[in-house]
């Protein structure tokens, strides 16, 4: 009941924010084409970034609330600075070491992807349009993950409180 109204209102955010390039749901382990929706350019060979991911997490039913608890990861693709505009260039090689010019490239996009989680924040928490809130103490952790894509980014698990009045007549019906 309340999983859908949520998802829509994520899917409009990403749409409306300049920055992401796409969206997508499901375990973050297994991202890719297949659970990814590329919003500026209709391609689904490859998932264009930045990416906001979302992995519906849990439920907490309490007192008149119901809190939906979501790991929200918003990253994006570590390039050597000569490759940033070239997208049929892979990408440079990350051994676990610092490689040449992966450092900057990782801050700055810590930094931007930093930018894009307090809008994602700010629109959830200072939002007349929604009916629902947010829990306001976040923790959010940085990420860097150097085999495959090369991503870096933050993660986050937020919650979304519900009203919910226990009355059964709330189900909705087929």
């Amino acid at each position: 009941m309340n999983w859908v109204p949520l998802k829509n209102d994520i899917i409009r955010f990403a749409t409306s924010h300049p920055q992401i390039n796409s969206i997508g749901f499901g375990d973050p382990l297994a991202i890719g084409t297949d659970n990814v929706i590329n919003i500026r350019i209709p391609t689904r060979d490859r998932i264009i970034f930045p990416l906001l991911f979302v992995d519906l997490q849990s439920s907490t039913i309490g007192m008149g609330t119901s809190t939906l608890n979501c790991s929200i990861l918003i990253m994006d693709q570590v390039r050597d600075s000569k490759q940033i505009n070239n997208y049929d260039t892979p990408a440079i090689q990350v051994t676990g070491l610092l490689a040449n010019r992966w450092n900057d490239v990782e801050d700055e996009i810590l930094n931007d992807m930093e930018s894009i989680f307090l809008d994602f924040i700010s629109h959830f928490t200072d939002n007349p349009d929604i009916e629902y809130s947010m829990n306001t103490n976040i923790t959010i952790n940085r990420f860097i993950e150097g085999r495959d894509d090369k991503l870096a980014g933050w993660q986050g698990t937020l919650g979304f409180v519900f009203p919910f009045s226990r009355n059964v007549c709330q189900i909705p019906t087929i």
